[in-house]
């Protein structure tokens, strides 16, 4: 599960910036919005189920 989160949050990450180099879609709001939110929610779900998994190791 811990795993899974933090591939997720990899992918999210790696999709927003394919939309940010790749597309034009960062050039309305909308789109800033939406690749800024991928980023944001992505690095908290990869930095978090590190952590995560070391609480879970250390107890």
């Amino acid at each position: 599960m811990v795993t899974a989160l933090f591939w997720l949050g990899i992918l999210m990450m790696a999709t927003a910036g394919g939309l940010l180099m790749f597309t034009e879609v960062a050039q309305q709001v909308s789109g800033m919005v939406l690749i800024a939110s991928l980023i944001g929610i992505g690095f908290v779900l990869s930095a978090a189920t590190k952590i995560l998994l070391l609480m879970k190791r250390t107890s």
